[in-house]
C-alpha cells in the first residue's frame, strides 16, 4: 500500500478486499470452488473414493482445509457435487437427443440404431473433455463397485429419468424381447460404454498396437453396431432358427 504525502496510507483498490456482498467477491469464491471441485474431480480418479482425503485435496489444490469445509461440510458433499456436475450433462444431452428424435419420428418408432448412438454419444464425448472428462467416466466406472449406496443414490439422481425414457424406447424397439431381456442388455451396453470410456482396458496391449483406446469416435463407430447385434439377437432359450429383431429404417 502506498503512502500520501502526509504519511496516511492511500486506497489502492487492487490491495483491498472486495466486500463480501460485492460482485468481484462471489466471483472469487465461485473461482475457488470451481478449483476446488476441478482438483477433487482429478483425485477421485486417480485414488478412488475412500482413499481421497481433504487433506490431499488442500495440498493438491493449494488451498486450506477450512475452505474444503467451508464449501462442502464433508467428503460424500464434495464427492457427490464432482460427480452431478458432469453426470447432469450426460444425461442433459441424452435426453435432448431423444427429445429431438422422437420429434422427428412423429408418431412412429424411434429406430434402435438411432436410440442406441444417441444413449452411447454422450458420454463417449465426455470422455474427450481432457483430463476432467476423462477423469470423470473413471470416476463414473469406479461408482458402480467401490461407493456402495452412495454410488447407487447416485446415479439414479443423474441418469434415473434419462435412462427409463431409453429403455422405454429400446422396449418398443425390440418387440421380439421381453422387458426382463431388455434391461439385461441395457446394462450389458452401460457397462460396455464404461469400461471403453475409462480408457483403462488393455486394447493397444492385444491388438498390438493397431487400435488406441483414446480414440473415442472409433470406439463409438464399433459399439454401436456391437450393442445394436445384442439388442437384435433372439431371446434365450429360442430355439434354433427363432426370429431375430430387425432393424427398421
Amino acid at each position: 500500500m502506498q503512502a500520501t504525502k502526509s504519511g496516511e496510507p492511500s486506497a489502492n483498490p487492487a490491495n483491498k478486499e472486495p466486500p463480501p456482498d460485492s460482485p468481484n467477491a462471489r466471483t472469487s469464491a465461485s473461482g475457488v470452488r470451481e478449483r476446488l471441485l476441478d482438483t477433487s474431480e482429478l483425485l477421485f480418479a486417480e485414488l478412488g473414493y475412500a482413499d481421497c482425503t481433504f487433506r490431499a485435496i488442500s495440498a493438491q489444490s493449494g488451498i486450506n482445509q477450512g475452505l474444503l469445509h467451508y464449501y462442502f461440510t464433508s467428503k460424500q458433499n464434495l464427492f457427490t457435487e464432482v460427480f452431478l456436475r458432469r453426470a447432469h450433462v450426460i444425461a442433459a444431452r441424452r435426453i435432448a437427443l431423444l427429445d429431438a428424435a422422437e420429434a422427428q419420428s412423429g408418431a412412429g418408432q424411434v429406430p434402435l440404431e438411432t436410440l442406441v448412438r444417441h444413449f452411447l454419444t454422450p458420454a463417449l464425448e465426455m470422455a474427450q473433455q481432457g483430463e476432467g472428462g476423462r477423469a470423470f467416466v473413471r470416476i463414473h466406472s469406479q461408482l458402480r463397485g467401490e461407493a456402495g449406496d452412495l454410488g447407487l443414490a447416485l446415479r439414479r439422481q443423474a441418469f434415473g429419468a434419462s435412462t427409463e425414457r431409453y429403455v422405454s424406447a429400446l422396449c418398443s424397439a425390440c418387440p421380439h424381447l421381453s422387458a426382463e431381456t431388455v434391461y439385461w442388455r441395457f446394462n450389458f451396453m452401460v457397462g460396455s460404454y464404461l469400461v471403453v470410456s475409462s480408457q483403462a482396458g488393455r486394447l493397444e496391449d492385444y491388438s498390438g498396437g493397431a487400435c488406441a483406446a483414446n480414440n473415442m469416435q472409433a470406439a463409438l463407430e464399433q459399439l454401436v453396431p456391437f450393442a445394436i447385434a445384442g439388442f437384435l439377437a433372439a431371446p434365450p432359450g429360442a430355439p434354433p432358427g427363432a426370429p431375430r429383431g430387425a432393424l427398421r429404417p
